[in-house]
């Protein structure tokens, strides 16, 4: 488990802050990526509890900001420990996404 019990970041002038509660109790108003209805344009997912769940949605809900960015939202749940990972094939493998590398 992560020492670090809070993560912050901003989107635009506002600085959000994300805990691992906050972060768990969002999952309760998500459906998990891994359903019978998984989003086709989503590539960044946590692993919280038995599920997957894509990473800006799960920012999102869990600290009431909008629009965060991909790297924003994989950072942050990183930072608190989460598992992050992407799912790629072909070219994603070889060169990466350019909006989410960086």
């Amino acid at each position: 488990m992560s020492p670090v019990t809070e993560a912050a970041f901003t989107v635009g002038d506002v600085t959000y802050r994300l805990t691992a509660d906050k972060t768990r109790a969002a999952t309760a108003c998500l459906a998990p990526a891994d359903s019978a209805n998984p989003h086709p344009n989503r590539s960044w997912y946590a692993l919280v509890g038995t599920h997957l769940y894509y990473v800006v949605d799960l920012v999102e809900e869990a600290s009431g900001a909008e629009a965060v960015n991909v790297k924003t939202a994989r950072l942050a749940l990183a930072e608190l420990g989460f598992p992050v990972f992407a799912l790629a094939w072909n070219t994603l493998l070889t060169q990466g996404h350019p909006g989410h590398t960086g």
